[in-house]
């Protein structure tokens, strides 16, 4: 009897799967005591379900509909009741989900497994009325496929009666176990890659498997290099989905570079290594639960966008810390980044070639291969050459051109291309933006500026922008649908990090010399400079001051280590053992750091036209009436006070976040609460 819930799955394609899970059920027996249930407690979590109620009635054949589905689904649930194989659907159901060979979890609902497996008890009668009346083929098909899933160790349930004591209970925890085991899988899924943006993967991907030689038991590190624009995190993400059924141990770590920038980050990306392997939830900052953990298992391991060698030092380690046959797969623009220390197999991403650039463009343009008219033909061939056949140009400029059907418009948008030295991607970039409207490119420039590194639902940007008074949600579609921003599957809006730097230089273009004279500042140090030395300007409107982010040279790897563990309350034997010049650049960071973190109010005072405001874990100094009047959106986290100062009453504020701070009461003055209307 297998041991768990997996069925060998041949290979997925790399397209995102449509369902997370189909439901299978019949209906007469489990509807309303258990499958309605177990249908809302997945949806209530996000789960997208695909129900399915055999209890219905439809004709001799399963529906090509119902067949897409269970092919379109990553996990399938099956609720095996007494009367389920009565249903010739049913049977034809399961068969094809055993054929399509994904994660099964069959619910033996008041039925033995060794009843299932050998159509014996319930299920006996209705084989011999099935053999009476259906082709042999069909019943032995169905007859496999039922020793299949009674082998497969599930969760067998008996149902007591709704009369008797505890039953509610019975069920809501079989429902609660199957919620979490969801979950788990689902966490480990393949990754989505868009449709548009799958072109010229499958000979790269047929490469990368090559390299990687899955018949040898070895331990193999594959570096993809490329410059950025190229592709590597889709070919990357389509290699996942490749791989991910051979390894039952799994992590695709997304935004290493950006994510280890902040305090903590490394390790907390090691964590969740640890978590994705082993199921089991990790905290500190233990290296020998990261050696005990890939050690015992075989894992696939994907980090993406390293762009320093000491973050494979704490990600990675060392090769012979790993299992064997364990894969792991590092993607960087860098060749530096991808030392030869833990790296041995390298593959170079280069650009598409002439006919798989002109298809990615055509897809974003026209939603089809290649232009039907011989002029757009041409006129495409000329883009997607200057361009320099990169796939984030393609896509964004492909994207642009959407909809629009008067060759002069291509025209037009060919003569701007022409006007861009060859390989300037940023430039290239630059003309989808020039084509929003007013209000698209403050909010574009928001988002580049500002909001992308707050890792920010959809819908809360939305609210936010509505409470600022811009109309955020025809701006996000229109962004999402020219490629300039994407929307992940936790909702949270990202950006490709091109399309975000050339959005910041064009706020650096504003003045390159003074940054207290732009729109928009990000950089930590330039904010301190403006503060301190009293430069802000009304040009100013946006501005994130952020101190539980570093910059990105900041203590990384082992420096990494010893910063954490200082700042957890490590023991003084355990500090000890790090150099002394690492303890000295400790206390020289925490004296500045406590200088940084406090700033006076009259920094702001000039600020007039500042809408957007986030000082998160810094502490204000002197008259609060200095803040600018037309302040929308204020973010303060760790905010020291107890209770808003009388003088600070913003009349515009809209979206007021003060989390994880000291407050206690938000005015120590009556009447401020209503007057506000927060």
């Amino acid at each position: 009897m297998s041991t768990d819930g997996h069925v060998i799955s041949s290979t997925p394609g790399a397209f995102r799967l449509r369902w997370d899970v189909f439901l299978s059920f019949r209906g007469a027996d489990t509807r309303n005591c258990f499958t309605i249930p177990l249908y809302n407690a997945l949806q209530s979590r996000g789960v997208r379900v695909f129900l399915d109620d055999v209890g219905l009635n439809r004709g001799d054949h399963i529906a090509p509909s119902l067949i897409e589905a269970i092919r379109d689904s990553a996990v399938s649930i099956i609720v095996i009741s007494p009367d389920y194989a009565s249903s010739h659907w049913c049977l034809e159901e399961l068969a094809e989900i055993c054929d399509c060979r994904r994660l099964i979890l069959p619910v033996f609902f008041n039925v033995n497994p060794r009843d299932v497996r050998k159509q014996g008890g319930p299920f006996k009668d209705s084989f011999e009325d099935h053999r009476a009346k259906r082709r042999e083929e069909d019943v032995l098909r169905w007859r496999e496929a039922m020793k299949k899933v009674g082998g497969i160790a599930g969760f067998p349930f008996s149902h007591p009666s709704e009369k008797e004591e505890g039953s509610a209970e019975k069920r809501d925890d079989l429902i609660r176990l199957l919620v979490t085991r969801i979950l788990r899988e689902l966490s480990n899924a393949p990754v989505g890659v868009a449709e548009f943006i799958t072109v010229g993967l499958d000979r790269r991907i047929e490469r990368l498997m090559e390299l990687l030689d899955m018949r040898s038991n070895g331990i193999r590190v594959l570096g993809l290099y490329g410059m950025g624009g190229i592709g590597k995190t889709t070919l990357a993400k389509a290699l996942f989905n490749r791989l991910v059924v051979d390894f039952e141990r799994r992590s695709f770590i997304s935004s290493v570079r950006e994510v280890s920038s902040k305090d903590g980050g490394l390790i907390s990306l090691r964590n969740r290594i640890i978590g994705d392997i082993s199921s089991q939830p990790v905290v500190g900052n233990d290296i020998s639960t990261f050696i005990k953990t890939v050690s015992e298992n075989r894992a696939l391991i994907i980090l993406d966008d390293v762009d320093d060698v000491k973050q494979l030092d704490t990600l990675i380690g060392k090769r012979e810390w790993f299992h064997e046959g364990s894969r792991v797969v590092v993607t960087s623009r860098d060749t530096q980044a991808l030392a030869e220390t833990y790296v041995n197999v390298f593959y170079e991403v280069l650009i598409l070639d002439d006919s798989e650039s002109l298809e990615l463009f055509c897809y974003h343009a026209m939603r089809r291969k290649e232009p039907a008219d011989n002029n757009f033909l041409k006129l495409s061939k000329e883009i997607v050459s200057l361009t320099g056949r990169l796939p984030l140009a393609l896509q964004v400029f492909g994207s642009m051109l959407f909809g629009k059907r008067r060759e002069k418009e291509w025209v037009d948008a060919l003569e701007k291309l022409k006007l861009i030295r060859p390989g300037d991607l940023q430039e290239v970039l630059k003309i989808s933006y020039e084509g929003l409207d007013e209000q698209e490119k403050y909010i574009f420039l928001d988002i580049a500026c500002l909001l992308v590194q707050m890792s920010m639902k959809r819908e809360d940007v939305i609210d936010a922008l509505r409470g600022c008074g811009f109309k955020g949600e025809i701006a996000i579609t229109v962004l999402t649908e020219k490629c300039l921003i994407k929307i992940r599957e936790d909702e949270t809006i990202w950006m490709h990090d091109q399309i975000r730097d050339m959005g910041r230089q064009i706020v650096v273009d504003e003045n390159l010399v003074d940054p207290g004279m732009r729109s928009r500042l990000w950089d930590r140090s330039e904010i301190l400079t403006v503060l301190r030395n009293l430069k802000g300007t009304r040009r100013i409107q946006g501005m994130i001051l952020d101190f539980e982010t570093r910059s990105a040279k900041d203590h990384r790897g082992e420096e990494a280590i010893s910063w954490n563990n200082l700042q957890r309350g490590t023991s003084v034997t355990n500090a000890l053992a790090f150099p002394k010049q690492m303890h000295k650049k400790y206390f020289q960071r925490v004296e500045k750091d406590r200088e940084a973190l406090v700033i006076h109010t009259k920094s702001f005072e000039s600020m007039v036209s500042l809408v957007l405001l986030h000082i998160n874990n810094l502490r204000l100094e002197g008259k609060f009436k200095s803040f600018p009047a037309e302040l929308k959106w204020l973010q303060w986290h760790g905010c020291p006070l107890k209770c808003m100062p009388s003088d600070f009453f913003p009349q515009e504020l809209a979206v007021l976040d003060l989390s994880h701070s000291n407050l206690e009461n938000l005015w120590d003055r009556k009447g401020h609460k209503t007057r506000c209307g927060f």
